[in-house]
């Protein structure tokens, strides 16, 4: 898997209804991942199997298929996935790619002999960006820049995402996946973006992926001077972190507990030397009111 495929499937995993929906045009009421039937030990994955169910009551399974790049073989990988799902879930398959970047002889069928077989592709290069933004949902926006006219948009949807009303998790995930997957366009507006929102990335699957997988090393040193400066401000973080939990804990192992808004002040202070101080002050003061004074 490349890192750019596995951000397509970070982005999938916030995002799977509403991906179904604007690339396939599925109704979707619910759709779960599947697991990989394990007949043989020599299966390749398919990439993302979902079993969905629509609003107008159908079931089935999308097999769908995330593509860097067209490859001639595709279609019997495809065919392949689509036999071993049908005869593990007895459910008809919806085959489909998701073709990040265009080339190659792409095709929608594949016919030798007796076999006739046809799949949906849906190339991002043939996509307009403005119409995806304008959908308002900030699930579409890691793609943008695989779109038509989208390098020019990149800032738009880096704000938009940014300032989007979702959780943290899913936002981490949906900026970290517009980075990586800007990098099959342009590397240079990668590394501008990896460098731009350098702290949200490294709290993402992104980091990992880079030291794992060898990704390009021009992203690693894109990351390089933002993962050593959010090295070093983590960890005079928790130096001073540390330090608010021993003054804490010296005043409740001397007097029992200690006032919630005492407790608040001090969680307040950002500075090691000051918290220092008050550490030393804690183990030897005579009551908490002496203590309160000492701090005020």
């Amino acid at each position: 898997m490349s890192a750019y495929d596995a951000a397509v499937k970070a982005v999938f995993s916030w995002c799977r209804d509403a991906v179904l929906e604007y690339f396939l045009g599925l109704d979707v009421l619910e759709s779960e991942v599947l697991e990989l039937p394990q007949e043989t030990v020599t299966i390749r994955r398919a990439d993302i199997p979902i079993r969905v169910r629509t609003k107008d009551g159908r079931v089935f399974v999308v097999l769908l298929e995330v593509q860097s790049k067209w490859q001639d073989n595709l279609p019997l990988r495809l065919l392949e996935y689509d036999v071993r799902y049908r005869i593990k879930t007895g459910l008809s398959v919806l085959p489909a790619v998701l073709l990040l970047r265009p080339g190659g002889r792409v095709t929608e069928e594949f016919s030798d002999g007796g076999i006739h077989y046809r799949f949906k592709v849906v190339s991002l290069a043939e996509m307009d960006a403005r119409e995806a933004m304008a959908k308002g949902k900030p699930c579409l926006l890691p793609f943008v820049p695989l779109m038509k006219g989208g390098t020019e948009l990149l800032d738009e949807a880096d704000k938009l995402l940014n300032n989007a009303p979702i959780e943290k998790s899913e936002k981490i995930d949906l900026i970290s996946g517009l980075a990586l997957l800007t990098g099959l366009v342009s590397k240079d507006l990668c590394k501008y973006l990896l460098q731009k929102r350098r702290n949200i990335i490294m709290e993402s699957f992104a980091y990992e992926i880079i030291k794992k997988e060898g990704f390009e090393e021009g992203l690693r040193e894109g990351l390089r001077e933002g993962l050593q400066e959010g090295l070093q401000k983590g960890l005079e973080q928790g130096m001073v972190e540390e330090a608010r939990e021993m003054v804490i804990e010296a005043l409740c192992e001397r007097f029992g507990s200690i006032p919630e808004e005492l407790e608040r002040r001090i969680r307040a202070i950002n500075s090691r030397r000051k918290l220092k101080e008050l550490h030393r002050c804690a183990i030897k003061v005579e009551s908490i009111e002496k203590f309160t004074e000492a701090l005020d």
